[in-house]
């Protein structure tokens, strides 16, 4: 959860309202500059937004027995024609921090309470005084099914069969058999029933693989092969954008560069929803007098938001409103919450460098 402008702002007057104790300690932050620094460099970051495409590509094979299908088994529906067709499954959002080289701020160690700086791997402000949990990213697995050659659960009668029909009359008589077998088992009826129930449920796994595998000799073969591609957007002031192509998508060849014709086109809206006010020059000189003075504190981000979308001619797959770091301000913790004797936890969002919690 990230929070808004005016809990920041509550959260700032919370931390002025300590009563400052005289210390000699103090956090002094300065803009880095190479060659110089003397303590801890961290970064505050820019937010990339990465858009995660989830498509689906199903195959579908005839068996060798699928036009006797009907005949034997009485299946209407068996696959007769090899053929391939993708479908888009959905669009998720993740937001990454990637460091803003322009907001590297150095932390001199002067034995204060804000010494203990927690960074990520990227050197992005994570954490002051507490361990973060470092995500890491879960592999995505697709259950693979186990697949046999028809053929080890055929007889030397259906091997020797001279034709076509012949072996598929002798297969489907199988499948029956694996059948008649199983309802056996289950029913208790069979002359070598499994002793325990671990052992029943090794056998009727063993008989399901038998009759899935002889039966797709006449129904066909569907798999379904899952695929995900993540294009990543770095936001910057002049982002705006309306009706834009994000990807494109086709049934038959699946996710493709927006400049190729050969998919529908998928758009994306993007708007700024905290857009820059033009200041008067007064106010811009004011301002980088501001930047210019030495920072006591920590310098965290206050991010702005923007609304995007993406959808199709006929479907919205995502709609949100997002914090994006390079669209708010760059603020300060009072060095009055890092004294000598405190120990104010505060953890950081990385990805925009708002502040996720403050604990004193």
């Amino acid at each position: 959860m990230y929070l808004r402008f005016t809990d920041i702002k509550k959260i700032a007057l919370f931390a002025l309202t300590f009563l400052a104790i005289p210390c000699a300690a103090q956090v002094d932050v300065n803009l880095f500059v190479s060659g110089t620094a003397e303590g801890v460099t961290y970064y505050l970051p820019d937010t990339r937004l990465d858009v995660t495409v989830e498509a689906q590509c199903i195959t579908r094979t005839p068996g060798e027995f699928s036009r006797y299908a009907d005949r034997f088994l009485r299946i209407s529906d068996a696959v007769t024609t090899k053929s391939s067709e993708w479908e888009l499954t959905g669009v998720r959002l993740n937001m990454t921090g990637v460091p803003n080289k322009n907001k590297a701020f150095t932390v001199k160690l002067n034995n204060n309470a804000a010494s203990d700086i927690r960074l990520n791997e990227n050197g992005i402000i994570a954490a002051i005084n507490c361990d973060v949990e470092q995500q890491q990213p879960t592999a995505e697995k697709n259950p693979v099914r186990k697949r046999v050659d028809p053929r080890i659960y055929m007889t030397e009668e259906i091997l020797q069969a001279t034709s076509t029909a012949k072996m598929a009359e002798l297969v489907a008589k199988e499948i029956y058999a694996i059948r008649e077998s199983k309802l056996a088992i289950t029913r208790g009826h069979s002359d070598n029933m499994p002793k325990d129930g671990v052992s029943m449920q090794l056998i009727l796994d063993e008989l399901n693989l038998q009759e899935q595998t002889l039966t797709e000799l006449f129904t066909g073969r569907i798999d379904t092969v899952a695929y995900t591609g993540t294009i990543k957007l770095t936001p910057t002031l002049v982002s705006d954008t309306a009706r834009a192509v994000l990807f494109r998508f086709s049934r038959k060849k699946g996710i493709l560069e927006p400049d190729n014709l050969a998919g529908a086109p998928v758009y994306y809206d993007f708007k700024n929803m905290n857009p820059p006010v033009e200041q008067p020059e007064e106010d811009k000189k004011k301002k980088k007098e501001k930047k210019e003075i030495k920072r006591e504190g920590i310098c965290y981000n206050i991010p702005g938001h923007a609304q995007i979308k993406i959808y199709t001619a006929g479907e919205t797959l995502f709609e949100e409103e997002v914090p994006v770091a390079q669209f708010g301000t760059v603020e300060v913790l009072a060095k009055n919450l890092f004294e000598r004797n405190s120990n104010t936890k505060v953890v950081f969002d990385t990805a925009t460098g708002g502040i996720k919690s403050i604990d004193k």
